[in-house]
């Protein structure tokens, strides 16, 4: 695939670099993802560990939660360096790492003390995706400052299909790995291949990106407080990044019932726990599915549509699991859960640089996904509280009932960021 040219040797090397850097890097941390799959494998493995159901809605969401939080305040920090490279390598670095502590946590704690493995499983999973989400501005900025905006969502898309053919194997594996072995071992097991993925990406990524420096800004270093309150201001001036915060926000709490999906499946259908591995292998199936037209269809017409298909798959995914129980029904809730997680996540970033000025991406997407990290805390713990109280039918219907919902808000209510500039653009011609 060709890069945008430029005249400047610099320039080249670090696009054509950082593209491939991004690609392999996101190939195998999307692989190494499905051996520790937030919507299967992490719900069954605190089950296994006698977690309530609170608790198993919770851990899924952690990582999105520590991913999220900290962005807007690193955000401040990523905009005053003048190489980044560094900085996000040392963050991901760290993230990594944790992975491997875990598997080292699952295979010397004794299998009698299981809340003690639940806590620290629970705590380390959380700050790795704290160091994720300090570093992910960085890397955002890299990447928004080396690709070619209308080349984002189909390179996105090529990683997300790419990983999904080796997340297949993954499935296979992980069924194989807690079939092989007892418990906790085996889930120790899924870490460790989780680990030595991840850190060949990040080997990956260290030697192919090329960081040219980013230029001192020459205003004065705002403070903490000064830089928080510009925030208010941007929300309120950019009234079709508000909306689209709004979206989001509706999106997300959209996903209350996905960390029960699994274990609600398992259970009406009496599966053993190693079915989590084909589940996993359908939603990847489903995965791939998406990323053969997501992309594409992003460049062409805007990453908004993508946000409305990841919508309307989860609210799919709601009606199935509503359904009598079944086997095949079960097997295609995964598929379209995801088909869901591949259209958002294609475009959940590229999208905020769309809308986000020249040298303000970091703080955009750090407004977005600090601010919505409260909903990511909430929505599981409300899930988990109608399960406790309803029972799943009535977290997959409200799960129905916020999908349809943030499907209209994309529809009506939020312009896509391109619709925005062309409208801009043609106003301006005619003055």
């Amino acid at each position: 695939m060709k890069l945008q040219m430029t005249k400047k040797p610099g320039r080249l090397r670090t696009q054509v670099g950082t593209y491939y850097a991004v690609l392999i890097d996101g190939t195998f941390f999307f692989t190494a993802m499905a051996f520790v799959a937030p919507a299967t494998v992490i719900p069954a493995f605190a089950k296994e560990l006698g977690a309530s159901p609170w608790i198993i809605g919770l851990a899924p969401t952690l990582y999105n939660l520590g991913w999220m939080l900290p962005q807007l305040f690193s955000a401040r920090y990523v905009q005053r360096l003048t190489r980044r490279k560094p900085y996000f390598l040392t963050m991901a670095g760290t993230q990594r790492l944790f992975y491997l502590l875990i598997a080292g946590l699952i295979w010397t704690i004794p299998a009698d003390r299981a809340q003690w493995l639940l806590t620290a499983f629970l705590s380390c999973y959380l700050l790795s995706s704290i160091f994720d989400g300090i570093g992910t501005p960085a890397w955002m900025e890299l990447v928004a400052s080396s690709i070619p905006e209308r080349k984002r969502g189909s390179l996105f898309a090529t990683r997300t299909f790419i990983s999904c053919i080796c997340g297949l194997a993954a499935g296979w594996l992980t069924s194989l790995t807690l079939n092989r072995f007892s418990f906790p071992i085996n889930f120790g097991f899924l870490f460790l291949w989780a680990f030595l993925f991840f850190a060949t990406g990040w080997a990956v990524f260290a030697y192919l990106t090329y960081d040219l420096p980013v230029e001192k800004q020459s205003q004065p270093k705002a403070g903490l407080g000064n830089y928080l309150r510009q925030i208010p201001g941007i929300l309120a001036d950019d009234h079709d990044f508000r909306r689209y915060v709004v979206g989001v926000m509706i999106l997300l709490m959209g996903q209350v019932g996905l960390a029960f999906l699994s274990v609600h499946q398992l259970e009406r259908l009496a599966l053993p726990a190693s079915f989590v591995g084909y589940f996993t292998i359908s939603m990847t199936a489903g995965q791939m599915l998406a990323s053969l037209f997501a992309g594409r269809l992003a460049d062409a017409k805007g990453h908004k549509i993508n946000m409305q298909l990841s919508c309307t798959a989860m609210g799919l995914a709601a009606v199935l699991s509503l359904l009598p129980p079944s086997l095949v029904l079960a097997v295609l809730s995964f598929a379209a859960v995801g088909v869901s997680n591949t259209t958002y996540s294609v475009s959940r970033l590229p999208i905020v640089m769309e809308f986000a000025p020249e040298g303000f991406r970091s703080v955009y997407a750090g407004i977005v996904n600090t601010f919505l990290a409260p909903i990511v805390v909430v929505t599981p713990i409300v899930g988990g509280w109608l399960v406790e109280n309803f029972g799943y039918g009535t977290v997959f219907h409200a799960t129905l009932l916020f999908n349809a919902a943030a499907v209209g808000i994309f529809t009506f209510w939020i312009r896509d960021p391109r619709d925005i500039k062309e409208s801009s653009t043609a106003f301006s011609q005619t003055l």
